[in-house]
């Protein structure tokens, strides 16, 4: 099923409801029927544990003893945390059952609700389009307006539809009045969600006044600035809060920004890259995107970086306890995986760590070491996830042999199949050639219908004009490939009439820089890739327009990595807020970044769709709840993972001016 773009918001959040990962602090059911305290406490006890089964197991043992319209409110309360609790059937079951109670237009809102929840999580996004409209009224009870808001903003931010979301958000705020705290939680996600907007798309597609919207987009292009000075970002809010006097954003929304303490002259922090071997190049692209963000600060306010030769692994134990004994108070680094291992295997970590990789192994984590990196894996799973957004329930994989195009595979179906749909044929190409038609022919089944067409002839003694066609069983091609195969691969895949399938790939075929004439040859392609590539003027000091005249090296094949060295400075102020508050997002230049039950920080990237040889960003990847937290992500920059391509022209570190070393405690 091809539903259009703008129809995806309605698709996701109830996924995220369902998965249990709310973002309001409130209890979103309805209850009406009243059941004794204790037993009502019970039932509290139950779900505050996650133990939604056991919750539906008694509410609907309650309701078997229960008269009519009790029974019907205690089996729809049952029906949400079966849900919940993952059983879809049993939720479902007992909606059926329900739907022909003819009760109040609560009950039946709130049966409508349940019931589209249920088509989301079963992929139905018709019928969950369907049964959200209409939104109540203003008679209905306010908990459960709040309820449809909420789940409303949670569908299109998932969805990428981040400006519907927050038009939803807008509307729940003032649902809020008479509840502080749930309204400051609700204003702190309207402007996250508002964060991970472009300041492009917060200039061009502002409402006409006087909708208090335009000021949330306001407040967020202010929050978004790379300000390090508090007085400074003081100053910017008080300007803000004189251009909107009567703005409903609370006051504590605002001081919790000033309280967002930035890295101070009195800091040190010690940074582990290699200069040599074979992840030098990696090391010097993000080197340079450190200290592009570094200089945003006022000289008097910078911290001092000391930076430290990774290269052999042998020693890297002994640079960590050095720096350590040297002052540091942070470390940025290291970037090799086996690296990062003998880290974890530390039984004490007093400082903060951001390692610029991802160890294999999910069980080995510690609190005080956070893992940041560019995953391919993240970037497959996120296909996955729009494709079955999008209604597609079948596929094709078309990958290159080799450690990527296994890796990037084996992550895009295995969440595929999680998601309930089907690979229907997997190939391989070997990069080295130029010629695809074999493994083309064989993802598209072009074999076998030859094969039937000869026997048919043989058969009929006779020669039979036929054109071979391919396959009708698949939705969209999922392909891997580097820019200048992907342009050979587009024109093959068109040859044998593969064209109108919907292509959807990687930010690796992308080389980041616009070349409308070599990449006509893609024709439409919709790939994940990271936003800052696609700010060319409108991301302030740090856009690449900016740095280029610094760093020609940022619109070179390391320009996604210059985004990445930029996150990892600044996400040092903010990995304790991630840590403490689950779900915080912060919006980065490689993404909009949130970090799991495992330190393990994952990228919610931009969707951009290739046609005429031009790209330009068309939304932004979901996130599907748990599934998006749990995934094993890896970084490990071998020869493969970046195509050869002309070197970004950095000179090695040991030439390049020297970082002042400043105070140090």
């Amino acid at each position: 099923m091809q539903i259009d773009r703008l129809l995806l918001p309605l698709a996701v959040t109830l996924l995220l409801v369902i998965q249990g990962c709310t973002t309001a602090p409130e209890v979103t059911s309805y209850e009406p029927a009243e059941l004794p305290p204790q037993v009502r406490l019970q039932i509290d006890l139950m779900l505050e544990s996650g133990d939604f089964a056991a919750a539906a197991e008694r509410l609907e043992s309650l309701a078997a003893e229960s008269a009519s319209p009790q029974r019907e409110w205690l089996l729809l309360e049952a029906a949400e945390y079966w849900l919940k609790a993952g059983d879809q059937a049993k939720s479902r079951l007992l909606v059926e059952q329900l739907q022909a109670f003819d009760s109040d237009p609560d009950f039946t809102l709130k049966w409508r609700m349940l019931r589209t929840e249920i088509a989301v999580s079963e992929g139905d996004i018709e019928q969950a389009l369907d049964m959200m409209e209409p939104a109540p009224g203003a008679e209905a009870p306010l908990i459960l307006r709040r309820h449809y808001h909420r789940n409303m903003a949670e569908i299109f931010r998932l969805s990428g539809n981040l400006l519907e979301s927050a038009r939803e958000l807008d509307v729940l705020d003032l649902l809020f009045e008479q509840d502080e705290v749930a309204r400051l939680a609700s204003q702190q996600l309207l402007v996250q969600t508002l964060t991970s907007m472009t300041d492009s798309a917060l200039s061009m597609l502002q409402p006409p006044p006087p909708s208090t919207l335009i000021g949330w987009m306001e407040l967020a292009k202010v929050i978004k600035l790379p300000l390090t000075d508090p007085t400074e970002l003081s100053s910017m809010l008080a300007a803000w809060r004189e251009r909107f006097p009567e703005h409903p954003a609370l006051q504590s929304l605002l001081a919790g920004y000033l309280q967002q303490q930035g890295l101070s002259s009195e800091d040190h922090i010690a940074v582990m890259l290699p200069r040599s071997g074979p992840y030098a190049k990696v090391a010097a692209a993000v080197r340079d995107g450190l200290m592009a963000a570094w200089y945003q600060q006022p000289a008097a306010q910078r911290p001092s970086l000391q930076f430290y030769d990774s290269s052999e692994l042998k020693d890297i134990l002994h640079i960590y306890q050095q720096a350590v004994l040297q002052g540091a108070k942070m470390v940025i680094g290291p970037l090799n995986k086996d690296a990062v291992r003998m880290l974890l295997g530390l039984e004490y970590l007093d400082h903060p760590i951001l390692a610029l990789n991802q160890v294999d192994d999910a069980e080995l984590t510690h609190p005080n070491l956070f893992q940041f990196g560019l995953a391919p894996e993240d970037e497959a799973r996120q296909i996955a996830e729009r494709a079955w957004l999008e209604g597609h329930r079948t596929a094709l994989i078309l990958t290159p042999t080799g450690q990527w195009g296994e890796r990037i595979a084996g992550s895009f179906r295995e969440r595929w199949a999680t998601l309930g749909g089907q690979v229907m044929e997997q190939q391989q190409y070997n990069a080295s050639e130029n010629d695809f038609s074999v493994p083309i022919r064989m993802l598209l089944n072009i074999n076998e219908s030859e094969a039937r067409s000869h026997a048919l002839q043989k058969l009929l003694g006779r020669r039979l004009e036929s054109e071979s066609r391919p396959r009708g069983d698949t939705d969209f091609i999922f392909l891997g490939a580097r820019p200048q195969k992907a342009r050979q691969l587009r024109p093959q895949l068109r040859f044998f009439h593969a064209g109108s399938l919907p292509i959807l790939s990687t930010s690796h075929i992308y080389t980041g820089v616009a070349q409308k004439e070599l990449d006509r040859d893609l024709g439409k392609i919709s790939f994940v890739d990271t936003p800052w590539l696609f700010e060319e003027s409108q991301g302030g000091p740090l856009s690449r327009n900016n740095l280029e005249r610094l760093m020609p090296g940022v619109k070179g094949r390391y320009a996604r990595l210059y985004a990445m060295g930029i996150d990892s400075y600044n996400l040092l102020t903010q990995l304790q807020h991630m840590q403490n508050q689950p779900g915080r997002m912060f919006s980065g230049k490689s993404g909009t970044l949130y970090l799991d039950e495992r330190n393990r920080i994952h990228r919610l990237l931009a969707w951009a769709d290739m046609e005429g040889g031009l790209a330009a960003i068309s939304g932004y990847a979901p996130r599907l709840g748990r599934f998006g937290n749990s995934g094993q992500t890896t970084f490990d920059p071998q020869p493969d993972e970046y195509p050869p391509g002309p070197d970004p022209g950095l000179p090695p570190l040991t030439d390049r001016e020297p970082v002042p070393a400043g105070p140090r405690r």
